[in-house]
């Protein structure tokens, strides 16, 4: 099979290849890596100087590998710290929700009933934390953080 790519095109798959090998290997340990996406990165890599990318992406021989520059690294992360902050309040806002419904203990005639009354205590920690941010969130001291709030 063969994929031909316009100079644009090969430059935004080595975008989309940085950003999911990033996504699936940055907070891994080197032994539990996804191999499979850091050798699809290095060839797609390995394409870079025909395409006239070698300057994002150069090869070094002593490692034998091609490793993105500061630079190019610099202009992608933007988009990385984007998607950690969104994940972040997405994530909070549930779990806290989440765990506020658990506490209320109240018992739902049906799995709707208690969906809509999740996504009311999740759309009071939205606004709580678009206005104030973490301002206003305290940790509660608490037997086995149990009232950790």
């Amino acid at each position: 099979m063969k994929i031909n790519f316009t100079k644009k095109q090969f430059k935004t798959l080595l975008d989309l290849a940085y950003l999911g090998e990033w996504m699936a290997n940055s907070t891994r340990s080197d032994d539990d890596r996804f191999v499979d996406y850091e050798e699809l990165f290095q060839y797609i890599c390995s394409f870079a100087k025909d395409m006239g990318y070698e300057d994002l992406v150069p090869y070094d021989r002593e490692l034998n590998a091609y490793f993105p520059t500061q630079e190019y690294e610099t202009q992608l992360h933007p988009i990385i710290d984007n998607n950690d902050d969104y994940v972040f309040w997405e994530k909070l806002t549930a779990n806290l929700a989440k765990r506020d419904l658990d506490r209320e203990g109240a018992m739902y005639n049906t799995l709707d009933d208690r969906f809509r009354r999740l996504c009311e205590i999740e759309e009071q920690y939205e606004r709580e934390f678009e206005e104030n941010g973490l301002a206003n969130l305290i940790i509660a001291e608490g037997k086995n953080g149990s009232d950790k709030e």
